[in-house]
């Protein structure tokens, strides 16, 4: 087998095996279960943090631009809750105090500091001290919702910004682009930090753009496609949880969204394993020389055989 082929292979195999020993799926069933707790305080965070300085109906319109990349049951409850707090009166909107602000952090934390313990599996590290993993956890939370807002802002500020260029009827092409390419670089910088900033590996980080982050982004719209269109076509879970269908599959999705990022993070993690196979060091161009020169070292302190000439007399 060549050699690229059978590191390929070492490398799948190594990713197979990862997802069993290190249980990634159980974890990621933790994960989901933290994050469906941690979404609305997060949802809390961001709207009311927007709040302060635009219109904060500007989140629903573009959580509903993103539609098709979730399941309906899911866009639902993650709408109704965006509505509720938007709608609310603008005096108790913008005035929110910083209070309730840090508690709706604080509570959005757990999910954040659920990923970072399943990143650690992943990796192979062991956890951080108790203060250490909040402080992470809650840094890693305040950064993830900066992020959320900054994208946010840039939707918004683009129109106005494609408005002075010359693109006549191709500028709602280009903004619904620009919108769709800002949505995939948030969710890999969002994952990128997670993959650099989370696991406990003192002096060692992944970088944002990495094999992993690509691979969760990509798997991650392809599964939530997919578990959109499953949904509407095959699976109706309110006819078998009832009322908590809706629960029940936004609970899924997070669980597959989970799965993928952990599984992300343990192709990083086997990626950096083959690093130094493939920067070994090569083999020396004189092989054959450096071959002859050894046969004549005596080993073990035997002498030399000297060469005689051959008997004349």
């Amino acid at each position: 087998m060549p050699s690229r082929l059978r590191t390929a292979w070492t490398f799948l195999s190594a990713i197979g095996a990862g997802m069993g020993n290190r249980q990634i799926g159980l974890i990621s069933a933790g994960v989901a279960f933290y994050g469906l707790l941690a979404i609305f305080p997060a949802i809390t965070s961001v709207v009311t943090l927007w709040g302060f300085f635009a219109d904060p109906e500007i989140v629903e319109q573009q959580l509903a631009s993103y539609q098709q990349m979730m399941p309906e049951e899911a866009y639902r409850i993650l709408s109704s809750q965006v509505n509720s707090i938007a709608s609310g009166p603008k005096e108790v909107l913008g005035w929110a105090t910083a209070i309730s602000i840090g508690a709706a952090l604080w509570a959005s934390r757990a999910g954040t500091a659920a990923l970072i313990g399943g990143l650690n599996a992943a990796y192979q590290t062991p956890p951080r001290g108790g203060l250490r993993h909040v402080a992470v956890a809650l840094l890693l939370t305040l950064i993830l919702v900066g992020v959320a807002l900054v994208a946010m802002a840039a939707v918004v500020i683009m129109p106005v910004v494609l408005s002075f260029l010359p693109l006549g009827p191709f500028a709602g092409l280009a903004v619904g682009a620009l919108r769709w390419l800002i949505g995939i670089g948030v969710v890999l910088l969002g994952i990128g930090l997670l993959y650099r900033l989370g696991p406990n590996r003192n002096g060692t980080h992944s970088r944002i753009l990495s094999p992993g982050s690509i691979l969760a982004v990509l798997l991650w719209a392809l599964v939530s496609v997919g578990f959109s269109r499953y949904l509407e076509n095959f699976a109706n879970y309110n006819e078998v949880y009832g009322s908590l269908g809706a629960v029940i599959a936004m609970l899924m999705w997070f669980y597959l969204s989970a799965f993928v990022v952990l599984l992300g993070g343990l192709v990083n993690a086997e990626w950096e394993c083959l690093a130094p196979q493939g920067a070994a060091i090569p083999a020396p161009k004189e092989t054959e020389a450096t071959a002859d020169e050894t046969e004549s070292v005596p080993q073990d302190g035997a002498p030399l055989e000297e060469k005689t000439a051959p008997n004349q007399g």
